[in-house]
């Protein structure tokens, strides 16, 4: 049996775009003159994305609870304990997959062990705690356990929701402009194209974020994925014209994206993972919350 609709398309649209809004402007309600890495200015954000995440959920908790006759708040909002440990692992392997490339240069060519032992408790700080933690669960739970859940529970569909929520993502780190150029002294143009591709790539992050979401049913799923990407970085392919070992890295590199390809669909398997899985079809060929 469907889901009753309760949300109008553009509605949920709405109120996505707003709580997008919310998101991004609640890092800039404080007075203050320092820059991002500022231990003052991470520790007001921390609580600005606090207060953003005790927020957001609300629209969708509502609207679950008015129209959906057997409302299961957490699990529309990826808190669920079934399937958990697989929601831990599976796509934390599928994530790795893809910079298999950059861990053996730095791991095993290079000696860099760090990069594996680099979060001991002794390297533990705000900046730790803001790129590995707080950001990215905060993130996911706005732009995807929310943002998605009201845009598909609006009767959009999968592919929509996964494309309008990362842009959404995407353009919520245009404010970085504001500080490329208030703490950095960069220019309008520098800055604007520093911004623009920082928006490029969290915007195709937000793309595999969404379906993470969408395939496993679990926040937890693009929360540690998000932070493993935050943690390596973008991949320096210099080493690929530099190494001495380029032509063996090169060919790692190519077996990690098609490593990934290739288990992209396998490892996000929604069995293995959620068994209410409100966005896929059920079995009579209904469907839960069905799209458009």
């Amino acid at each position: 049996m469907a889901m009753i609709q309760p949300l109008q398309p553009y509605v949920a649209l709405l109120l996505s775009g707003m709580l997008a809004m919310l998101f991004v402007l609640s890092l800039y309600i404080w007075k203050n003159d320092k820059d991002r890495d500022h231990a003052e200015t991470i520790q007001k954000r921390f609580i600005s994305m606090g207060i953003c995440c005790m927020l957001a959920p609300l629209p969708v908790i509502g609207f679950i609870h008015c129209y959906d006759p057997e409302p299961k708040y957490l699990v529309w909002l990826g808190l669920s304990p079934v399937g958990l440990p697989n929601a831990l692992i599976r796509p934390l392997l599928l994530t790795a997959t893809l910079f298999l490339g950059p861990l053996v240069d730095e791991v095993v060519l290079n000696g860099h062990p760090g990069m594996i032992t680099g979060l001991s408790l002794h390297h533990v700080n705000l900046k730790v705690l803001r790129n590995y933690v707080v950001a990215p669960l905060a993130e996911e739970l706005v732009f995807r356990a929310c943002i998605c859940s009201l845009l598909v529970h609006g009767g959009w569909s999968h592919s929509f929701a996964g494309i309008v929520a990362p842009l959404m993502f995407g353009f919520a780190h245009l404010h970085h402009i504001w500080e490329h150029m208030r703490h950095a002294n960069h220019g309008f143009a520098k800055a604007l194209t520093m911004a623009g591709f920082q928006m490029c790539y969290t915007t195709l992050f937000g793309i595999y974020a969404s379906f993470l979401f969408f395939r496993t049913g679990h926040l937890v799923a693009p929360f540690i994925s998000h932070a493993f990407c935050n943690y390596m970085g973008l991949p320096d392919v210099q080493s690929l014209f530099t190494s001495e070992y380029k032509n063996l890295l090169t060919m790692v590199y190519i077996a990690g994206i098609v490593g990934f390809v290739s288990l992209l669909m396998p490892l996000t398997t929604p069995e293995w993972y959620n068994p209410y899985i409100w966005y896929y079809p059920d079995s009579d060929g209904g469907g839960r919350g069905a799209g458009r």
